[in-house]
């Protein structure tokens, strides 16, 4: 079984993956129709991602995320070290201690989707309200529910020009079938930590 760190390290792997797929029309058209889907309404997805999935697990996390990412417009150039490799901060790699403790606190720094939620109700105050509801509703959803609702939360962040960390969304949704109250728990508190008093329904 894969390690955190290995985990955490394929996640930037296969986020940085399905943006090269990205790059071609046909398959981010593929990737993108099965946004919501259950996994049996996804067949044509498999060619380009169960490879990439292999050893990891959680295989509808992989292709919620993949769909998710397909909803990027326009398709960005990601062509840079991924954010959770050593080598992308000049970390000293003979010194194992100090490349693992790096990447651990390097990925608790990263946003988790409550987080980017925020940013969206700090940049546009006069809908902080319904983010708040946002990130209190899907605390309390099925995996089923959550997955299927990701697509449309997704879609407004990405057309108010919001970046979500599709890496630390996928680790999120890999544990959400084990721990979803921890992490809806994540979730909320990166909010409210992050939005004034003032635009919160308190």
């Amino acid at each position: 079984m894969p390690s955190r760190d290995e985990r955490r390290c394929h996640y930037d792997a296969f986020v940085a993956h399905v943006r090269g797929l990205c790059r071609t029309p046909r398959i981010r058209s593929r990737l993108e129709n099965g946004r919501g889907q259950p996994l049996t309404e996804c067949p044509r997805m498999d060619a380009y991602l169960v490879k990439p999935c292999q050893g990891f697990g959680a295989r509808r996390a992989h292709y919620t995320i993949a769909s998710l990412i397909a909803l990027e417009r326009p398709v960005p150039d990601w062509t840079e070290t991924t954010p959770s490799s050593p080598a992308h901060r000049g970390l000293d790699l003979d010194d194992p201690l100090e490349s693992e403790s790096a990447l651990l606190d390097g990925w608790s720094r990263r946003p988790n989707l409550g987080r980017t939620l925020a940013d969206a109700a700090r940049a546009h105050p006069h809908t902080a309200a319904g983010w708040q509801r946002e990130v209190e509703v899907m605390g309390v959803l099925s995996a089923d529910l959550l997955h299927t609702r990701l697509p449309h939360t997704i879609r407004r962040l990405l057309n108010l020009g919001l970046a979500c960390d599709f890496a630390v969304l996928l680790e999120d949704l890999a544990q959400w079938d084990f721990d979803p109250l921890e992490v809806a728990g994540r979730w909320r508190h990166a909010f409210f930590l992050t939005v004034p008093d003032t635009l919160l329904e308190l």
